[in-house]
């Protein structure tokens, strides 16, 4: 086994000899476990299971899980590796993320800092305010779909049953944070608790005269599968569940799967092979996500041109209407409303010029929105707890600048700043930046897609960014239902998360604006996610975690590492330049697009539920 001695000073700052005794080979969950332990133990030579460790190691049945070890940890900067031996004792965030040290030292300063970086001036109205949201905002949300927990479950639908088999044994294609098992509770399934809320929420809106009883709004539900082929059995799981267990008076739902937007796809690209085709729902966030601010178009362009916004919701989140108006006096149609920025321009603190065509709310969990409304949904970490046992958060923690990020930005009170750290289940665009500007969230992208989409318009002097939706909280209930989905997907989003440091790190190398201006741009949090070693830290933070984890996390994790490795370094660039290219076509074919025929009307209207 290669021996990278730089790797030394790094344990050594993280673990003493003593605290070695207490991370024994012999009380890891498996073998995988025992073999990260080993890895790390090798820098140890005094410790007292030395000699097993270098036993492990050279076992060649974990040929595979070393090679991962080999391709990550090679460094050859030897600036970077001067930087590395001067490490502290705990104090590796200085050096692996910076932004953790920064707001770990001083919070209240770093929110006061960052307030002033969001700050606007010369901010001007949108001219065509919105006025009317339920005919003028085209509500839009996701569905992740998989297979069943258990596949003789009583739960599942007669009318997929025997479909369903053929998926028992086959293998996963795509990976989500916590997708619907097709066996779920109804008491666990967030399409009917999302849907039931929202359509409650409108009632609401009915009561104080802002929609008219005979209205309803519309929604667009992108709908995903973990797994090639099982599209048709998640529509007609979805109608399924719809029609049995929800009354809906105020909603017209669409429903979009791959193979529709497929359908989209061939209309209006004729002439272009399918693997060609970018637009979709399968696969990474990235792609429902950005497919989501683009049916906008085509909504207003073949179907109700009173459409010139979209908002995105998710279904573990909801509209609450008491907790809104006895905080902040409005509705959630009032507080819209009331967003008279949105769609309008300004300059930043730079001097650069923005377009406001983006909007971007915030969340409170349901546990405290007892507290209060303007709760934040992420706490501050306790430096105690986190530097008391051996974890990943030694060296790499975002907690810290998400919580003070969220406690600046999100919680902000007034409108006159714009937002850079967002969550993806309270943005709007409005129909006009999306034809002036293209955005989009490169496919690859799987882990905070919504914050990677303002990114594909950021140039040197201008761009499209969120203003801040004053008063726009949506209440968070994923943990109330969605317990046992989110622990089968704990792994596969933790394994994200390493994707995300890869793929946004690589993506800001061939970003227009250059990694460092990027990185100041994005600071503090989502900056976080950008490492001028992706490799070198991923590596690190899974093999601190594998040690506890072990199984599937590190045999499936260092194939899906090693794959996203081989892509950033093989197929990113141009994989990025053909979609920025493909959405600027997409938005120029559609201005001028003749649907003869009314096949686009037909493909679209025809997912009515």
């Amino acid at each position: 086994m290669q021996k990278f001695d730089f790797l030394k000073n790094i344990f050594h700052s993280l673990i003493s000899e003593k605290e070695l005794n207490n991370f024994a080979i012999g009380d890891s969950n498996d073998d995988l476990s025992k073999l990260c332990r080993a890895f790390i133990k090798q820098f140890y030579s005094k410790n007292q299971e030395f000699e097993i460790s270098s036993t492990i190691l050279d076992s060649k049945k974990y040929i595979s899980i070393l090679k991962f070890f080999k391709i990550f940890f090679n460094i050859k900067d030897k600036k970077y590796l001067e930087n590395i031996k001067s490490i502290p004792r705990n104090n590796a965030w200085e050096l692996f993320c910076p932004e953790a040290f920064e707001a770990s030292q001083d919070p209240n300063l770093l929110k006061n800092q960052l307030l002033k970086k969001r700050k606007l001036n010369r901010i001007k109205q949108n001219i065509n305010l919105l006025r009317n949201p339920a005919k003028e905002i085209l509500f839009t949300s996701n569905v992740l779909i998989t297979t069943p927990i258990d596949f003789s479950s009583s739960n599942i639908p007669d009318e997929i049953h025997n479909d369903l088999m053929k998926f028992k044994n086959i293998n996963q294609s795509f990976w989500y944070d916590h997708p619907i098992p097709l066996d779920a509770l109804y008491s666990e399934n967030e399409i009917i608790y999302g849907l039931q809320n929202l359509d409650d929420a409108i009632a609401f809106e009915v009561e104080r005269k802002n929609i008219d009883k005979s209205e309803k709004i519309t929604l667009v539900l992108s709908v995903s599968v973990t797994h090639e082929g099982l599209e048709n059995i998640a529509l007609k799981y979805l109608k399924f569940v719809i029609k049995k267990n929800l009354k809906l008076k105020y909603i017209n739902i669409f429903l979009f799967d791959e193979d529709t937007c497929n359908k989209i796809n061939m209309t209006v690209f004729p002439e272009k092979d399918q693997n060609s085709w970018i637009m979709g729902v399968n696969g990474n966030y990235g792609r429902h996500f950005t497919f989501l601010k683009y049916i906008l178009l085509f909504w207003n362009k073949f179907i109700d041109q009173n459409k010139k916004f979209s908002f995105k919701i998710d279904l573990d989140q909801i509209f609450d209407q008491k907790a809104l108006l006895k905080t902040t006096g409005f509705s959630i149609f009032e507080i819209f409303k009331n967003q008279k920025y949105w769609g309008g321009s300004a300059t930043d603190q730079e001097g650069n010029k923005v377009d406001l065509g983006l909007l971007a709310g915030a969340l409170v969990n349901k546990k405290d929105i007892s507290i209060g409304l303007f709760t934040p949904d992420v706490k501050r970490p306790v430096n105690n707890d986190l530097f008391s046992k051996l974890s990943s958060k030694k060296i790499f923690c975002p907690e810290w600048p998400q919580s003070v990020s969220t406690e600046a930005e999100l919680m902000y009170r007034s409108d006159d700043i714009q937002r850079v750290h967002v969550t993806g289940g309270t943005t709007g665009i409005t129909l006009d930046s999306l034809k002036k500007w293209a955005p989009f969230t490169p496919s690859f992208i799987n882990r905070a897609e919504d914050q990677a989409f303002g990114i594909s318009t950021i140039k040197e002097n201008a761009y499209l960014t969120h203003i801040h939706g004053k008063d726009l909280i949506m209440r968070h209930d994923k943990h109330a239902f969605a317990t046992k989905s989110i622990e089968m997907s704990k792994f596969g989003k933790e394994i994200g998360n390493l994707e995300r440091i890869l793929l946004f790190s690589h993506y800001a190398n061939e970003h227009e604006l250059g990694y460092d201006k990027l990185k100041h741009r994005l600071w503090p949090f989502t900056s976080s996610f950008l490492s001028k070693y992706p490799e070198l830290l991923t590596g690190l933070i899974f093999l601190i975690d594998g040690c506890f984890n072990g199984g599937d996390y590190v045999s499936s994790g260092s194939k899906r590492l090693m794959d996203t490795h081989l892509f950033c370094k093989t197929k990113l660039n141009t994989q990025l330049q053909n979609e920025k290219i493909f959405w600027k076509e997409l938005v120029e074919r559609l201005e001028n697009f003749k649907d003869f025929n009314n096949n686009l009307k037909s493909i679209i209207s025809s997912n009515k539920i």
